[in-house]
């Protein structure tokens, strides 16, 4: 049996990321070498189509190409989604149905802010990996953060931080800012 630590299947995840820009992800400690990575992905496809479509799209791409050179470890990849429609109970109830019943070793996904952290709490009470692709809030990593959650952008106030400094080099005297 081959074994698999967080950190080894990250810096795996790291290379699929930059090799295919899209979003790394992790597995739990043992896997046999047969069996394949199997992420369960969550997201508002009919609430978001304009952001979410191009998003699949570009993840299955990847995918292919990912596991046409060998997968992972030598382990391919396998993605089941599900539509959560842009409402947490959904996705909840659909993150528990990918555990259950599919067998996921990692969850991932969640645009929308209060489905990010309706995920990352499935995650923590499941201690599982949820990889949070895109909600923004700074909740999701601080004040209601936890050890499964791994986010991949940065959080608003990470975003606000940077647009500052530079907003400091131009030449206007007053500033708006609107945030969540």
């Amino acid at each position: 049996m081959t074994t698999l630590d967080r950190r080894g299947f990250l810096a795996g995840a790291s290379t699929f990321a930059a090799a295919s820009t899209l979003a790394a992800f992790g597995a739990p400690s043992i896997l046999r070498a047969e069996d394949a990575i199997k992420i369960g992905e969550v997201n508002s496809y009919t609430a978001q189509p304009a952001f979410l479509k191009p998003y699949r799209q570009g993840w299955e791409l990847a995918l292919e190409k990912v596991n046409a050179a060998g997968g992972i470890n030598g382990r391919k990849i396998e993605t089941v989604f599900r539509d959560d429609g842009g409402k947490p109970e959904d996705a909840v109830r659909y993150a528990g149905d990918l555990i259950e019943a599919e067998k996921v070793d990692v969850l991932a996904g969640g645009f929308l802010s209060n489905i990010g952290l309706a995920l990352a709490d499935v995650a923590n009470q499941r201690k599982r990996l949820y990889v949070a692709s895109e909600p923004l809030t700074d909740a999701l990593v601080w004040g209601k953060g936890n050890r499964y959650t791994f986010r991949l952008r940065p959080s608003t106030y990470m975003q606000a931080a940077m647009l500052v400094e530079e907003a400091a080099k131009l030449p206007a005297k007053r500033w708006a800012l609107v945030a969540p």
